[in-house]
């Protein structure tokens, strides 16, 4: 199955490409690795910011927040 992984803040950022996961708890376990990559990286807090993983059929699966 395709998924999506759109970031989402003021301005969302949408994944246009992808990523084939077997299960639906694979791709929620990237958006975890995703979401923790992105708090490295972000020393401002921003309560907004956070992962969103879409499925093939558009629909909102999981969202994991990027809390610092």
């Amino acid at each position: 199955m395709r998924f999506y992984f759109d970031i989402n803040d003021k301005l969302p950022i949408r994944d246009q490409v992808g990523r084939d996961f077997g299960l639906v708890s694979d791709a929620v376990v990237f958006a975890k690795y995703l979401a923790a990559d992105l708090r490295c990286l972000e020393p401002d807090i921003r309560p907004q910011l956070s992962v969103r993983v879409i499925g093939e059929g558009l629909e909102q699966i999981h969202e994991e927040a990027v809390l610092t």
